[in-house]
């Protein structure tokens, strides 16, 4: 039996998404960074240091920085939440891509990424 095509069907409407929200979407960002255990400490200080730096940026909601262990390495995230894109590249500038990171972090990790996602559970604002 050949299977038919169905790019000119319509979606059942069970299956078809909400209607697309015209609001600005708050920016999820989220760095890993694989740091051998030898230089995790010195990474925290780095990290630790930024953080101050990062909280005192406009239209940054919520940041965390955290760590796994995972034998002779940690991989640590710092996982930041913006309220839209123009706040994010406020932050990070144009090339979204490179992590904006204290001088010599960068030296102290094996494996660096960083990632970003579109927030779905935004909270409608708060009226005064």
């Amino acid at each position: 039996m050949a299977l038919q095509s169905c790019a000119n069907r319509p979606e059942p409407l069970a299956r078809r998404g909400p209607a697309p929200d015209t609001r600005v979407s708050m920016v999820v960002r989220v760095l890993i960074a694989t740091v051998p255990a030898n230089r995790a400490g010195q990474f925290h200080d780095v990290m630790r240091q930024q953080l101050p730096i990062l909280r005192a940026s406009q239209g940054l909601e919520y940041v965390k920085l955290a760590r796994r262990v995972d034998g002779d390495t940690e991989e640590v995230i710092l996982y930041e939440e913006w309220r839209d894109t123009a706040a994010l590249y406020a932050w990070a500038g144009p090339e979204l891509s490179r992590p904006r990171l204290l001088p010599g972090a960068t030296d102290l990790v094996d494996e660096l990424r960083v990632t970003h996602y579109e927030a779905l559970d935004i909270d409608p604002p708060i009226e005064d």
